[in-house]
């Protein structure tokens, strides 16, 4: 017989207290008791189990890196920790020695594991492609802060874009730009910058500071009367409205080679200290030191860091918020949380913990920002269950996803029973669209939005939300804060969530099974009444990551 909804929430709150080593000796017997009774909490014992052991080889690996009195600490604490967990594993043992039945019966029904063999690769071709990918990329966007692009730009590029040649005007703000060889530049906006090749670049208007190692010397930038050549270096440059240029070498060795109006040949190198300026002419002349200082790469990860933290502090405020609010029916921020924890706790004040969810197979990962947590969805059974009792005429659904593919093409958010009436399932279908399928008396009805995932936001973060609006009959779809399609709500009922669950839908008529979904969940809220669109901007503009992973591969074309 299956679980119920509250019999797996109240499961795991003692599973969860067991390997906390918290657990009262009344309640230990009542799990031992459950364990020798049910094969169903058997099989759900050695799931958590496994991955309790998983988090232990964990735990380990980070010990080995510590100092040898903190790793004498921390296994007397893990041997503390382990002393109930190898209890239970005994009764385990003894309780299924007497039910052998029933445990053959529980082994026949697993799953088979099959192993595919990956396909032959042929280095050659490999090579190839390789080949190709660089002649067409040939830079990445990796840091950037206060960024504004001016009118003009034909190319905007988001964090983690990868760049062809192309030209790069900014009005205001720091933009980090990695060339393929190696060399990295901080442009400080206004600028006009071009990107030639993998090696080499154009500054026409505005401040660089670039940083060469030396698998990249001989990197380039041409300026108006000449071009500065690296000898493997720490340099900046700025170029004037009016023409001029400032150089100035920080840290080893660079050649200027330029030409004055008079057509005069000019081979200056400038060392580590040494900054030269060439006026509108193509004169150069020594220099004790530029105008104004240039903004390095470590300056930008501070400032990074600083708006990063400002960010943080101001979605916890915001959170904060949305929890004490009345009309918030649900809501998971996913912070605050042990990486172990199988209860994801519902933090709306108004509503009781009996909402809590209880995590089924999903693992802990990092979420939008670095030390904050989210749940990462990856096998066909990994869910959230959910107890959901109310009812809701009107409805705003929001949450923060990262969708790593579609499988089966969808990707379920929550989803409750579609055979009743009112139930709900929210997802991104196959083709990139939103979609709120309702459960109405004359069938299941679906508002799908125009296509708003495409292959650039798989495995990056991005914000969503749908409002049902009961008073007016409209639905309004929202992508990163922005309204992205409305439709006309043909079929009213009053929502419903029955034997809901996130992450995971229930199979419709047609299908035999449910769908999973493939990627990670890092806040989600069901709020009773219709957010306008500045409170979902609002949600967006404050929860939004400030950086995106810098990894070139995820991105390539």
């Amino acid at each position: 017989m299956s679980l119920e909804d509250h019999e797996i929430i109240e499961l795991h709150e003692l599973l969860d207290a067991l390997v906390e080593n918290n657990l009262p000796k009344d309640k230990l017997r009542k799990l031992e008791k459950w364990i020798e009774d049910d094969e169903e909490v058997r099989r759900y014992y050695i799931e958590f189990m496994d991955m309790s052991v998983s988090l232990g080889h964990y735990a380990e690996e980070l010990l080995s890196d510590e100092t040898e009195d903190c790793i004498t600490d921390s296994n007397n604490n893990l041997l503390s920790f382990w002393k109930p967990v190898a209890a239970v594993a005994a009764l385990l043992t003894f309780g299924l020695f007497f039910f052998s039945d029933s445990q053959n019966h529980f082994w026949n029904q697993a799953p088979p594991v099959i192993v595919k063999k990956s396909a032959q690769i042929n280095p050659s071709t490999e090579l190839i492609n390789n080949e190709e990918i660089v002649v067409d990329t040939v830079a990445v966007l990796t840091k950037s802060v206060g960024v504004v692009w001016a009118d003009s730009a034909k190319v905007r590029p988001n964090l983690g874009d990868t760049l062809e040649p192309c030209k790069l005007e900014l009005t205001k703000g720091l933009a980090q730009i990695e060339f393929l060889q190696g060399a990295t530049v901080v442009l400080e906006g206004p600028i006009k910058f071009a990107i030639n090749n993998p090696n080499e670049g154009v500054l026409s208007a505005g401040k660089i500071r670039a940083i060469v190692p030396k698998v990249a010397t001989g990197f380039t930038i041409a300026v108006p009367h000449g071009r500065v050549i690296d000898l493997g270096t720490d340099f900046g440059v700025h170029v004037h409205s009016g023409g001029s240029t400032e150089l100035f070498v920080y840290q080893g060795k660079v050649v200027y080679e330029g030409k004055t109006v008079s057509g005069e040949s000019i081979i200056r190198e400038v060392t580590g200290g040494e900054s030269i300026f060439i006026d509108p002419y193509g004169n150069a002349n020594w220099v004790e030191m530029p105008t104004e200082p240039f903004i390095s790469a470590a300056d930008l990860a501070f400032r990074s860091m600083e708006e990063a933290q400002r960010r943080h502090s101001a979605w916890v405020d915001l959170s904060n918020s949305i929890a004490a609010d009345p009309n918030t029916h649900l809501y998971f921020s996913f912070d605050n949380h042990n990486p172990w924890s199988r209860i994801l706790k519902n933090e709306s004040i108004s509503k009781p913990s009996v909402q809590n969810g209880a995590i089924v197979g999903c693992k802990w990962n990092e979420g939008r920002w670095s030390g904050k947590g989210a749940l990462t969805f990856k096998r066909k059974n990994d869910r959230v269950r959910l107890q959901l009792p109310s009812h809701l005429q009107s409805a705003t659904f929001s949450a923060w996803v990262k969708i790593e593919s579609f499988v089966n093409s969808m990707a379920p958010v929550i989803c409750s029973d579609p055979s009743t009436l009112g139930s709900i399932c929210w997802s991104i279908n196959g083709n990139g669209q939103i979609v709120l399928r309702t459960k109405t008396k004359n069938g299941n009805v679906f508002y799908e939005s125009a296509v708003a995932f495409g292959r650039e936001k798989m495995g990056r973060w991005s914000h969503i939300a749908t409002t049902y609006d009961g008073n007016l009959k409209k639905i309004s779809h929202f992508v990163n804060g922005r309204p992205f399609s409305r439709e006309k709500l043909n079929d009213l009922v009053v929502l419903t969530f029955p034997k809901a669950m996130l992450g995971h839908s229930n199979a419709l008529p047609n299908q035999k099974n449910g769908v999973a979904f493939n990627g990670s969940i890092d806040e989600f809220g069901i709020f009773e009444g219709v957010y306008n669109e500045e409170q979902i901007r609002n949600i967006y503009e404050v929860g939004r990551p400030f950086e995106v992973p810098n990894a070139l591969a995820p991105h390539l074309p």
